[in-house]
């Protein structure tokens, strides 16, 4: 599961002990800081799960949310400087500021967690929608919470966190199945806009902090590069499939840390699989016949991550040859092919640090260049 959303688990688990805590969420950033929106963190009486990005800022974070959790209610906004100069006039490329949203956490609030908890688990579009500032016109005090939920036909309860009639409750639920995390202002008429200014101007002020679902990295092919690959990416919180069509190579001997086995022929696996863009399917196989399988199988269901390793000649040659078929050309740019970012890997440990160096990079920037293993040093060799 990914690391920011392991965080509803753990408040259900802590509110389940019949414990309060204080969640702390980045809900705005100017500047260059260490984390980004919605990143989180659970303070409780013995200590802290998750993390807005260390340092003194997260100390400052912590100290108040623990005042927050010593007074027993309310919610209170803490801007955090990360510039090194509170007077300068610009914001240098080593410090921002980020806007820190506190709120406190009680057990009555369990059915919230476990509905977002459960959203996380089965990778099910949700939001949490809090209150940061009721302005003049909403009767809900900040801190008041609940979740949207794109599949309900009707969200009375978002629309009682705002407190008054025409609240934008379409909006909220495509932003919410977008997973599309922001700042929003109601305005005069109900409708919603997006803002980055946190100065109060009087009108109620919300932060949707969408659900982003587990975070799945498909590694199709067991073999040598597949091994370090599936350790590095339950470090990083995917949660994390292997697939082989030989059962002597997938199993839970080789795989103890992947959180789902498959012995199949690849097509079948992966039509068995339910694919969108939480996903990271990486080919691995021993022979590039079963990669060229993988991605057309992987391309029936267009929006993941589709990445294969190998020679840029073959990977071009593959390429054409599904052109060819027809298959639309957007969709064939989008493959990462060959995968991994140029850094000279030779061992299966160092692809395997190779291509999720080039996952995590799509999936903080979304930037691509011509750095990929085989693009400039051609010395990806392929190892089952």
């Amino acid at each position: 599961m990914a690391a920011v959303d392991q965080i509803w688990s753990e408040a259900v688990r802590t509110l389940e002990r019949n414990q309060s805590f204080a969640l702390a969420t980045v809900i705005n950033v100017r500047g260059s800081t260490p984390r980004e929106v919605g990143a989180k963190m659970i303070v409780r009486e013995n200590g802290q799960v998750g993390t807005i990005g260390g340092g003194c800022g997260e100390a400052e974070v912590f100290r108040k949310a623990r005042l927050l959790l010593d007074e027993g209610s309310g919610a209170r906004l803490a801007e955090i400087d990360l510039t090194g100069d509170f007077d300068q006039q610009e914001i240098g490329t080593c410090g921002g500021i980020m806007d820190v949203f506190i709120d406190l956490w009680v057990p009555t609030d369990l059915p919230i967690a476990r509905h977002l908890a459960d959203s996380a688990e089965h990778n099910r579009p949700a939001a949490l929608l809090t209150m940061i500032d009721p302005g003049a016109r909403s009767e809900a005090p900040a801190g008041a919470k609940t979740v949207v939920d794109p599949a309900e036909s009707k969200m009375s309860a978002a629309a009682g966190v705002v407190g008054f009639e025409g609240f934008a409750l379409n909006q909220l639920a495509d932003r919410a199945a977008d997973a599309a995390a922001g700042l929003l202002e109601v305005d005069g008429d109900g409708g919603l806009k997006p803002v980055t200014h946190i100065g109060p101007n009087g009108s109620p002020r919300l932060f949707l902090d969408p659900i982003t679902g587990a975070q799945r990295l498909i590694i199709v092919g067991a073999g040598h590069i597949a091994q370090p690959l599936c350790e590095l990416g339950a470090m990083l919180g995917f949660h994390v499939t292997v697939i082989d069509d030989r059962a002597s190579f997938a199993n839970r001997e080789r795989f103890p840390q992947a959180d789902v086995v498959m012995a199949k022929p690849f097509t079948a696996a992966i039509d068995s699989l339910r694919l969108d863009r939480h996903c990271y399917l990486i080919s691995v196989t021993r022979g590039h016949a079963f990669d060229e399988e993988v991605v057309r199988a992987a391309l029936k269901q267009p929006g993941c991550f589709i990445g294969m390793i190998g020679s840029k000649r073959r990977s071009r040659a593959m390429l054409a040859r599904l052109a060819e078929d027809g298959i639309d050309a957007a969709l064939l740019d989008e493959i990462h092919a060959p995968l991994g970012l140029d850094i000279g890997a030779e061992t299966p440990e160092e692809i395997a640090i190779a291509i999720v160096a080039e996952i995590i990079r799509e999936r903080r920037t979304g930037a691509r260049d011509d750095f990929s293993l085989g693009v400039k040093s051609g010395r990806l060799r392929r190892k089952v």
